[in-house]
């Protein structure tokens, strides 16, 4: 799903920008990075995370479903890949990335499991996963999904049940508000 105009003020604000890449930065710095290691962005919006990623010395690719957005990426950092894509339907073979990373993305997406799942399947074993959402309690993320199924409401605890089910385990957590953060190991 699209972004409002209202919202997509708000993330591209200079200060939101600038939380963003701090919290990729952040969350980048708990991993061994090897250099060259590929970098995927799922739900990149104006690559500010990819920017940090690019940073660390990895081979980043950026995607979003909205095309201004990935134009405005683009512009904004002419170095590095990003593609206009759904998340529920990734173009990249099985095992592709050693990281892949999303960012405030998924309670966007109407099957943000769907993603979740596509996101496991290009990560490689041995692999990161960097998960970072509002997540609800899993009552209310149960009702919102009923009462607004055209938006995502992941919970840490379903997030937690499908990691397990694909082989990741977490090596990472911290909670903020309603925010998580997760980086969850691919073991197989």
């Amino acid at each position: 799903m699209k972004m409002t105009a209202i919202e997509k003020h708000f993330v591209n604000s200079r200060e939101h920008r600038l939380q963003v890449a701090h919290r990729a930065q952040g969350l980048l710095g708990r991993i061994d990075i090897r250099a060259g290691w590929r970098y995927l962005d799922v739900g990149c919006g104006v690559g500010a995370g990819c920017e940090i990623a690019a940073g660390c010395g990895l081979d980043v690719t950026g995607i979003d479903v909205d095309p201004e957005q990935i134009e405005v990426a683009r512009v904004a950092h002419p170095h590095l890949r990003f593609v206009v894509m759904n998340a529920t339907k990734l173009l990249f073979h099985d095992a592709e990335f050693d990281i892949v990373a999303t960012s405030m993305a998924t309670h966007h997406m109407p099957d943000w499991e769907g993603a979740f799942h596509e996101m496991i399947r290009v990560l490689r074993a041995g692999g990161y996963l960097i998960y970072s959402d509002l997540m609800l309690p899993s009552r209310l993320a149960a009702v919102g999904r009923r009462l607004m199924p055209f938006v995502g409401f992941p919970s840490t605890k379903l997030v937690e049940s499908l990691a397990s089910e694909a082989g990741l385990t977490k090596v990472y957590q911290s909670r903020g508000g309603l925010r998580s953060d997760f980086i969850m190991l691919r073991n197989s």
